[in-house]
């Protein structure tokens, strides 16, 4: 794939062309889902990244994640954390114009005490073991199930395991309910945003990840932590909930939670 280098950002895309997302219908065919996995099923049969992920991992990876949505799904409302719940991560700025995925997974991994767990010495080369890992130089981005396996992959043991939902599947209040929870649960959250939404971004409306490790439930606002290769972005910035939603509730987009 091309990669794509407007403005210094990183373009996330969603899927990696037809080759990619023509997955074997055999794999599907394997796929024997119990009835109590049935509506989580049903959400997920038809999604871009489940049909990837079906393809490149096979049946029994995709019931484990079903499993794993279903679990997600049925964690108390608020968590137990409260109005404030946060895990805050550490800053890196991504290598390439194109690896904010792998970057924003290693953010996510320090806010977890597991950034030891991706070999290398240096940040550069922990992002590199990651990009290596998920064919990101020549894919041109990390798609959203890597962000969520290269996650699984790295995090302590003992977590509850990362999912991926599109944000157009959620309402506002829903989204909230979510990144609490995830918060709560010693889990930074991952959005596989379009920045237009998001103030700071000047109206650049562009495919990039980004870290949310923040969120105070009284007056809706966020923390959002920007790895951009692009110094004008790049940092810690606090935009309100609607905006954070708003960069994933648009056809196509997910978070990580």
């Amino acid at each position: 794939m091309v990669k794509s280098t407007i403005l210094g950002f990183c373009l996330a895309l969603a899927f990696s062309g037809v080759g990619k997302l023509s997955f074997e219908a055999g794999q599907a065919s394997k796929l024997i889902i119990p009835d109590y996995l049935s509506a989580v099923y049903e959400e997920y049969e038809k999604d871009q990244q489940f049909q990837m992920m079906l393809s490149d991992y096979g049946a029994e990876y995709a019931i484990d994640f079903l499993e794993n949505v279903y679990a997600t799904n049925r964690v108390g409302t608020r968590g137990g954390g409260g109005n404030v719940c946060y895990q805050y991560v550490t800053n890196v700025q991504q290598t390439k114009t194109y690896n904010c995925g792998s970057t924003t997974v290693l953010q996510s991994l320090y806010g977890m005490g597991a950034a030891g767990n991706v070999p290398g010495s240096t940040d550069a080369a922990k992002i590199s073991t990651i990009d290596t890992a998920y064919n990101v130089d020549s894919q041109g981005s990390l798609y959203v199930y890597q962000v969520a396996d290269a996650l699984n992959t790295y995090k302590p043991s003992g977590y509850s395991s990362y999912v991926y939902s599109t944000g157009a599947s959620k309402t506002e209040a829903q989204f909230e309910q979510a990144i609490a929870t995830s918060l709560t649960n010693c889990k930074p959250v991952v959005l596989h945003a379009k920045t237009g939404a998001l103030g700071y971004y000047g109206g650049h409306n562009l495919g990039h990840y980004l870290s949310l490790d923040y969120v105070d439930r009284t007056t809706d606002m966020v923390r959002i932590v920007d790895c951009n290769y692009n110094n004008s972005y790049y940092g810690v910035h606090s935009v309100t909930l609607s905006e954070a939603y708003s960069t994933v509730s648009v056809s196509g987009r997910y978070f990580i939670y």
